[in-house]
């Protein structure tokens, strides 16, 4: 509890930090405790962070003029989306959205994206805003963690107006905030904590708990004895990007650098018949698609899929979850589920760290 405290503030205060609409960056945070440019960072996760977003965040104000210019840093670019956020971090609310899969983009990987009050009349890469709106979330779905990395981003505002914010103001944008956000991070945190115990509820618009429109998702509350696991089936739904992971009873990610706590599209093994098996447990079984707890008793399962195909429609996602006795596993898995020996969990283990380590490469 007190290391998610100590997260939960310096998030907000990252967020405050970069909150002078007119001196916009995009800043990231929500990101583990790490070593930037010789410097030790603490951590800013909250609220159920993925260990595959890159997540930053874009001060505006409705009224001004601004221009985020962009390019890919790597050959395959992660899908990436905009969302325009409310000045209401009580209940936050998307008033605008903007995603990747919609954008015109150069053939060497750079556009521009237009933010402002009036319509797009043309504008390909365009945000309106609205009155209320604080920022833009940025978030880049990383799916190879050894070759994707986030959109290089600047943002420059057309129409300049004042000075800096000054420090004390920030403060009290951060004291602001911070209250603000306790009821969003305690209805992120019960909406999975608070469900019966291993009971996944049905995947539905993220749009309706506060996360992107574009994006299905399910949440669990997960109570698992040292002789039990979760067996979850699912289907990939024609979803460009999705993943499964677990964090722990206050939403936090659980040691994804170094634990197969979480798997997106390209890191889970399907079953021969197509869809995906994963067994959620405190030991290894022996599946590729382990979804290791780290010991915790408790802990919150979620799933999403997003970036469907713009055409053609998709088959509406599905889960299935159930629980059984860790040493009957053996019989109870489906046929045609991946299995991976001790070399295997090494080699996939090592993979993640080193992917992880790019994010953060000086």
């Amino acid at each position: 509890f007190d290391n998610m405290i100590d997260e939960y503030m310096f998030h907000h205060a990252m967020r405050a930090a970069n909150g002078d609409p007119n001196h916009p960056e995009a800043a990231r945070f929500m990101v583990p405790p790490h070593r930037w440019f010789g410097r030790d960072v603490p951590g800013s996760r909250w609220a159920g962070d993925s260990p595959d977003f890159i997540y930053r965040t874009i001060p505006i104000a409705h009224g001004g003029r601004y221009e985020i210019r962009g390019r890919a840093t790597c050959e395959v670019p992660p899908t990436v989306n905009y969302s325009l956020m409310a000045d209401e971090t009580a209940a936050p609310v998307t008033l605008a959205l903007l995603d990747s899969l919609d954008m015109d983009i150069a053939a060497d990987g750079s556009f521009t994206i237009t933010v402002d009050a009036s319509p797009a009349e043309g504008r390909p890469n365009h945000i309106q805003t609205k009155p209320g709106s604080e920022f833009i979330m940025v978030r880049d779905a990383l799916g190879d963690w050894l070759a994707q990395s986030a959109n290089a981003l600047d943002v420059v505002r057309l129409d300049p107006d004042g000075g800096a914010k000054p420090e004390e103001e920030m403060a009290r944008h951060c004291a602001r905030i911070a209250v603000q956000g306790v009821y969003y991070s305690y209805y992120c945190t019960q909406s999975g904590a608070g469900q019966a115990p291993n009971d996944i509820r049905p995947p539905m618009s993220s749009g309706a708990f506060g996360g992107m429109a574009t994006q299905w998702g399910t949440k669990g509350n997960l109570c698992l004895g040292d002789g039990e696991a979760l067996i979850v089936r699912c289907n990939a739904a024609g979803a460009s990007f999705r993943n499964l992971t677990l964090t722990d009873a206050f939403h936090m990610s659980i040691e994804y650098w170094q634990r197969t706590s979480s798997f997106n599209m390209l890191q889970m093994a399907p079953d021969e018949d197509g869809d995906f098996t994963f067994v959620v447990a405190h030991r290894d079984p022996g599946v590729h698609n382990w979804l290791d707890t780290g010991g915790l008793r408790r802990t919150i399962f979620g799933q999403r899929w997003q970036a469907f195909a713009r055409e053609g429609g998709h088959d509406d996602p599905w889960m299935t979850a159930r629980p059984v006795n860790f040493d009957d596993l053996a019989g109870e898995l489906p046929d045609g589920v991946k299995r991976i020996d001790e070399a295997g969990r090494a080699d996939q283990l090592a993979a993640r760290k080193a992917g992880f380590d790019r994010r953060f490469a000086e």
